[in-house]
């Protein structure tokens, strides 16, 4: 009989590791760093199967549940075993949401663009944060200016995005953000501000977070759906959105259901990433003149 199955979860929270998925034969055992698991797993219906493989397909979806070791796991000492001979190490590593594709051909398209344009390009955030840069995603030869709120590897100039004109004296091609919106007070003035030092129809590509734990407080200021995007970049601010993604399904478990719309809570989607392409169309139609180091303390000090 040939083997079928996939993960469509693996997921700790807390000490309890929660998988789910199907296969046509299910009986596992999970270890973590060569040691078993005790487990608990049952079958769920998954009619959707039914139409590849046929009307005993309906059976072949399961949950799994096991108290993990302690909080700080490390998930590629997981290893899951389906059945006989079919054995998975660091399972979690091997299956990924069919979605996640969408965004992975967006974010190729924006290094197909700059591959072969050779244009410069404006990094904002660029600053190497425990040692991780994303400047090895662009060609080596290009034009690349860095900047960062605070002084560090890969930062060619320390600047606050908010007020890029006034350090930024040049125009560029592409413009690129990982994880750095939802730490601005003012994202909508720092597009205006890119449109300043962008020429006409560069773009950019901007990533963030739709969902993510609260960190490097007290400068954690947004979230942003992939709709929102459209908020920020639009003829006001003088772009249009070329693309806008999702990456990486999550869910969100309350401490506690002790509220009737927290009981489904974790059933409910949402994406840790959320990210667009946007393409300058012409100057801003509207300006924010507002001094933002008057209003929040900007002075960062993560590392």
């Amino acid at each position: 009989m040939n083997y079928h199955g996939y993960l469509d979860k693996f997921a700790v929270v807390g000490r309890c590791l929660y998988a789910e998925g199907w296969a046509n034969r299910f009986e596992p055992e999970l270890y973590y760093d060569g040691e078993r698991l005790r487990t608990e797993h049952q079958t769920v219906p998954r009619p959707d199967l039914t139409t590849v493989f046929g009307p005993d397909a309906v059976n072949w979806g399961f949950v799994l549940v096991a108290i993990v070791p302690h909080l700080h796991v490390d998930r590629s000492k997981f290893t899951l075993r389906f059945s006989e001979g079919f054995i998975l190490k660091d399972p979690s590593g091997g299956f990924s949401n069919p979605g996640d594709r969408l965004f992975q051909v967006m974010v190729d398209r924006f290094r197909g663009e700059v591959a072969e344009r050779r244009g410069s390009m404006l990094e904002i955030g660029s600053r190497a944060r425990s040692g991780v840069s994303y400047r090895s995603w662009f060609p080596a030869d290009i034009e690349h200016l860095g900047i960062d709120i605070t002084d560090g590897p890969n930062v060619d100039a320390v600047c606050d995005a908010h007020h890029l004109s006034r350090r930024v004296d040049r125009t560029f091609d592409f413009a690129f953000s990982m994880a750095v919106f939802e730490h601005l007070l003012m994202p909508w003035k720092v597009a205006l501000e890119m449109n300043k030092v962008l020429r006409q129809g560069a773009l950019g590509l901007i990533i963030s977070h739709a969902a993510w734990p609260l960190h490097e407080e007290p400068w954690d200021f947004f979230r942003f759906s992939k709709e929102s995007w459209r908020g920020i970049f639009n003829a006001h601010t003088g772009f249009e959105v070329v693309d806008a993604q999702y990456r990486y399904p999550a869910s969100i478990v309350p401490d506690y259901i002790n509220d009737s719309n927290f009981q489904q809570m974790s059933l409910g989607p949402t994406y840790l990433l959320s990210g667009c392409i946007v393409r300058r169309t012409g100057p801003a139609e509207v300006a924010w003149n507002a001094e933002v180091a008057d209003i929040y303390d900007l002075s960062y000090s993560h590392a």
